[in-house]
């Protein structure tokens, strides 16, 4: 795996969430993947991270845009995100952890 795969699953993963395409977006996480910062409690599992965005998705006035990233090594990608629902963007610091083409872990911390 090289650092520009990484940074390309992460793009597949903001591509398919703007898409409002759950089925593609859940498809860029492992089936055990942990997402932080989004909920309460972390989100283990594909069928977590299904079941939290389903309702989300459907919602045509959310986005995401990535405005910068830094990649670590091989897997570590690093993005300043801006999330938007009807106009309101909330700044958004995001970790991925991409192994095998697959985001393993993912840690969100809003402004």
């Amino acid at each position: 795996m090289t650092a520009l795969a990484a940074l390309q699953t992460v793009t597949d993963q903001v591509d398919a969430f703007n898409a409002h395409d759950l089925d593609a977006f859940v498809a860029t996480y492992s089936e055990d993947a942990v997402v932080s910062g989004v909920a309460e409690t972390p989100l283990v599992g594909r069928e977590a991270i299904r079941a939290f965005y389903a309702d989300r998705l459907v919602n045509p006035l959310l986005s995401c845009t990535i405005d910068a990233t830094t990649v670590f090594g091989n897997r570590w990608v690093v993005a300043r995100e801006h999330v938007a629902n009807a106009g309101i963007a909330t700044e958004t610091i995001a970790t991925f952890d991409v192994r095998d083409g697959l985001i393993q872990r993912a840690s969100m911390l809003k402004a």
